[in-house]
């Protein structure tokens, strides 16, 4: 369902112009949860290096708060089932996708830095960022500096 919708928000994205070039180098990304925690809830989460899956599951006992993972401009900032909300960020051609935000404190367009808070977390809740260079899932595990 996910890649569905982002497929709809790049063929949406690219005629503005958002969408960038890069040569497809690594980035490093902190983790949305200060305190976050990588879940392992599928059997690929184990052996993410050898697997086509793309999300990573993140949970938290104690924060409440969801950061940036990198420096980006706010994309998008919308409600889903329930009480929740996605939000995507950009970044030279990655997309940054969360879902199960509580609040969000971004809007579209807005400039943030890794670190800056984007929206709130029920603690025990499970948050999901999924992400894509261009077009292509890319499995964020590889990146996160979680616990």
């Amino acid at each position: 369902m996910h890649f569905k919708k982002f497929y709809f928000l790049f063929i949406f994205l690219l005629p503005a112009g958002i969408v960038t070039a890069q040569t497809g180098d690594s980035v490093e990304l902190i983790c949305p949860l200060a305190n976050g925690i990588l879940r392992v809830i599928r059997a690929s989460d184990k052996n993410y290096e050898k697997t086509s899956e793309y999300g990573a599951i993140i949970t938290s006992r104690t924060d409440t708060l969801v950061q940036a993972v990198h420096d980006a401009v706010v994309v998008i900032s919308t409600k889903t089932e329930g009480e929740k909300y996605d939000v995507v960020l950009s970044y030279r051609g990655y997309y940054f996708w969360y879902t199960g935000i509580s609040n969000p404190r971004v809007k579209e367009r807005d400039r943030i830095k890794a670190g800056d808070i984007i929206g709130s977390y029920k603690p025990n809740d499970l948050l999901e960022l999924l992400m894509f260079f261009k077009e292509e899932p890319v499995n964020p595990r590889k990146f996160l500096k979680c616990k």
